[in-house]
């Protein structure tokens, strides 16, 4: 009798009935749990339950969002179950940030400031006196290379404006005749601001973005985000951690504009949590006339776009307000001033000079790198 390995044994002749049985079992256990899985959708979409509702976990969702302030574009990622929720309140807060300290802006603190030149002081809150004092003792640190009375030249210049052209000498030396910390006077008790005669005008252009997202990362960080980003033209910050693809925590990377490139191109990554990044460079805003670039950081001292060695240079810091004025001022000061900051207990720099070198601070050996293929080099 020919023999059947699959319903008999080699050594019977009649049906294996346990092993039958056992089949037969698995297979009405498939057909159940097929079941069981069908009949969870179908209660699913009659019950519209939540994905909490169910034991299988969502995958974490990483909001984004765009905004137009302060002149230049605004990108947001939060990482928290009510991100887009948070995308739009830190918008209106950064609309309410310019509201208060542009100085084109009627009812601002600096326009306040500027109308009543050489009338009268002007008492403003205590918040808002700490933040003229700050920038004010930056400005008197620097001996005046980070001006914020500079809004004379920069009105002048008009360089963002889309019709900027090279003013004559004259005009530039009637400008800075209104530049200079001489023409403020701060009082502390009665938290007032002074300008001692018509044209003096403050401008707080150079601090702005980095105060901004500095109380951005506050707002993300009080409202229990797990993770998020916010970046205002060159000014960045983060905070916590992004959800990855394959659910894992990943740090928020941060990549570096190649100064010579386009605005996609990027020569390194900074890997970062919890700080402000700002970045300063002739790259961002500039205009062109008779075959020279003239950019949009100019130098109290000659009323000129400041003429550095730099390409680029990056500061990190938990003050965005520090963080802001130092990105400009190191900037205009070049690499000499960058090798004697180079390794401050506060803030952290990624300095590009016009070799294509990139000088780093120690504390970032680890947690940035070159792009492959950039064409720039760390410096030793």
């Amino acid at each position: 009798m020919k023999e059947n390995n699959v319903l008999f044994s080699s050594s019977k002749t009649s049906p294996d009935l346990e092993g039958i049985t056992i089949r037969a079992l698995r297979i009405v256990v498939s057909l159940l749990a097929a079941a069981a899985a069908v009949s969870l959708c179908y209660m699913m979409v009659q019950k519209k339950l939540e994905p909490g509702d169910v034991s299988i976990p969502e995958p974490e969702i990483l909001y984004t969002g765009e905004d137009f302030v302060m002149d230049t574009f605004v990108t947001q990622k939060v990482s928290a179950e009510n991100g887009e929720e948070l995308i739009h309140s830190v918008n209106e807060l950064l609309h309410e940030i310019e509201a208060e300290w542009s100085a084109y802006r009627d009812g601002s603190v600096p326009a306040k400031i500027n109308a009543r030149a050489g009338v009268s002081p002007v008492e403003i809150t205590a918040e808002q006196y700490e933040i003229i004092r700050d920038v004010y003792d930056f400005s008197v640190y620097t001996e005046g290379r980070f001006d914020l009375t500079v809004s004379p030249l920069v009105k002048l210049w008009n360089i963002t404006s889309g019709e900027a052209k090279v003013p004559s000498a004259d005009k530039i030396s009637h400008a800075l005749s209104y530049v200079g910390l001489e023409n403020i006077t701060l009082d502390d008790e009665a938290k007032s601001v002074y300008l001692d005669r018509p044209g003096v005008e403050l401008d707080f252009g150079g601090s702005l973005k980095g105060y901004a997202v500095e109380q951005a990362l506050e707002f993300y960080q009080q409202s229990g985000a797990e993770g998020a980003m916010i970046s205002i033209g060159g000014s960045v910050a983060v905070t916590g951690k992004k959800p990855g693809e394959d659910g894992e925590k990943t740090d928020f990377r941060i990549g570096l504009r190649d100064p010579l490139g386009s605005a996609s191109d990027y020569y390194g990554v900074l890997t970062t949590a919890d700080k402000v990044i700002c970045s300063s460079g002739a790259y961002e805003r500039y205009f062109e006339e008779d075959g020279v670039v003239y950019h949009h950081i100019l130098d109290p001292m000659t009323g000129y776009p400041a003429e550095s060695d730099l390409l680029s240079i990056t500061v990190i810091s938990e003050d965005g307000l520090l963080c802001d004025c130092l990105s400009t001022w190191l900037y205009m000061g070049g690499l000499s001033l960058v090798k004697d900051h180079l390794n401050e207990s506060d803030y952290s720099i990624i300095a590009v000079d016009g070799t294509k070198k990139v000088w780093l601070s120690d504390d970032l050996t680890g947690v940035f790198t070159l792009r492959d293929g950039s064409g720039y080099q760390l410096a030793e």
